[in-house]
């Protein structure tokens, strides 16, 4: 049995990004104004006043007791703290460092599996449990493979992925505790990102969104540096620029929080390679685990070149990626057609030539002329109603919605000078 197990730094590491993820959707924040950076041990999870305690760091997230309760479960459902009983206790204790001390207690009383919440935006993200040996067997796959398969050993990683998602939680939890490794994580390793701080041997962990910003920043990397990206299609075109910038090799992780991970891939011109727990199921659509024959519905359409090497096709549902958090276009087109200032919308995700977040197509009520007014308004709106990844950043407007010959709703181009971009720091948590 594999002795990997989950230290104290790491379980405080999950709980301040578990917290700080819950706490936006509480108080409808970014990711930088909850401040979760300046969080440690000492942290206190409620309101100053109401603590006993005399001695703390004078930072406090200020949680009443509604918020108290839901960072309570959140941290509870993850760990699993359940299994072992212990999670009234998270209600009796006052900073992080307690609830990191009680989650070592609980692991070592049987609450060993963690559980994972889809990326649903719009939709309500669904529970996924994973045991604990499947995520250490992946890790020790890919401790491996990155250890056997390069030029120079890795020296340390540079987290730009959350660690609270199954993604992140692999390659910046996992990963370097088995490799022994220190870890850099957001904000701070954006910040030795483009202050050229970056040195031989770093394995970066980022997704997509944040490879394009640094493709499209000129990014120069010292020859060396190593990159993993997961959660969504990498475009070939950003890889080869990254090759290009420096960037020794980009490792491709294909998997959702259902499965964990399922392929990968080092060349985007080659198809991705099933990972040694899984085969392929009884139908395209499926996959299926060797030890158990447990099937899995994949939200791909896939095509198989044989039984261990695949191509994804698209999604089989209406679900669209932005910074790696799955989004429903539709379910926001039908929020905006509620407001009395629109007759009609559609939303769909920008072309690769004009971004990375959404756009919306917006047909005014009959009675509304003003425009620039109307925009102004939409762009208020998104801020109070929706969160940073499902916000239309462009809005067209017209007498009807596109449609091509055939009648159905199609794409159309927005209008120029629209940034579409915005920080890092506005995506990462």
């Amino acid at each position: 049995m594999n002795r990997l197990e989950l230290d104290k730094a790491s379980i405080l590491a999950v709980i301040i990004s578990v917290m700080a993820d819950e706490l936006k959707t509480l108080r409808h924040l970014s990711s930088h104004q909850t401040g979760s950076e300046r969080w440690s041990a000492s942290t206190l999870i409620g309101d100053v006043k109401e603590s006993s305690l005399l001695d703390y760091d004078e930072i406090a997230i200020g949680a009443d007791s509604l918020e108290f309760l839901s960072l309570a479960t959140c941290v509870a459902t993850f760990f699993n703290i359940y299994e072992s009983g212990l999670e009234d206790y998270l209600l009796r204790f006052q900073t992080l460092g307690e609830w990191a001390d009680l989650v070592v207690t609980a692991r070592q009383r049987g609450s060993k599996n963690v559980t994972f919440a889809t990326s649903g935006s719009t939709g309500t993200p669904k529970q996924c449990l994973q045991q604990w040996d499947d995520l250490v067997a992946e890790t020790l796959f890919f401790a491996k493979y990155f250890s056997s398969d390069s030029a120079l050993a890795t020296q340390r990683i540079i987290a730009l992925s959350p660690c609270h998602h199954i993604y992140g939680f692999i390659f910046s939890i996992l990963l370097p505790l088995q490799l022994q490794l220190p870890v850099v994580r957001a904000p701070k390793a954006l910040g030795i990102t483009h202050q050229r701080k970056l040195r031989a041997g770093d394995l970066m962990i980022g997704f997509p969104f944040i490879w394009r910003q640094l493709s499209r920043q000129g990014t120069r990397f010292p020859s060396g540096v190593t990159a993993v990206t997961s959660t969504g299609p990498c475009d070939p075109t950003i890889i080869r620029e990254l090759s290009n910038q420096g960037v020794d090799r980009m490792v491709e992780i294909y998997g959702s929080s259902e499965t964990a991970g399922i392929g990968f891939r080092s060349d985007p011109g080659l198809p991705f390679q099933l990972l040694p727990r899984w085969q392929r199921g009884s139908h395209a659509s499926t996959l299926a685990e060797f030890e158990t024959g447990t099937e899995y519905e994949l939200s791909d359409h896939m095509k198989w070149l044989d039984h261990a090497h695949f191509l994804p096709e698209g999604r089989r549902d209406e679900v669209v990626q932005v910074a790696g958090i799955n989004v429903f276009p539709s379910r926001i087109a039908e929020r905006l057609q509620c407001l009395p200032e629109i007759a009609a919308a559609a939303v769909r995700l920008m072309s690769a030539l004009e971004g990375d977040r959404l756009k919306a197509f917006i047909v005014p009520a009959e009675d509304y002329v003003d425009l620039e007014t109307l925009e102004a308004f939409l762009h208020a709106w998104c801020v109070r109603n929706l969160t940073a990844v499902e916000r239309p950043k462009a809005f067209t407007f017209g007498l009807t919605l596109p449609h091509n010959l055939m009648g159905k709703q199609s794409d159309w181009p927005i209008k120029s000078g629209v940034s579409a971009e915005p920080s890092p720091r506005e995506i990462l948590r």
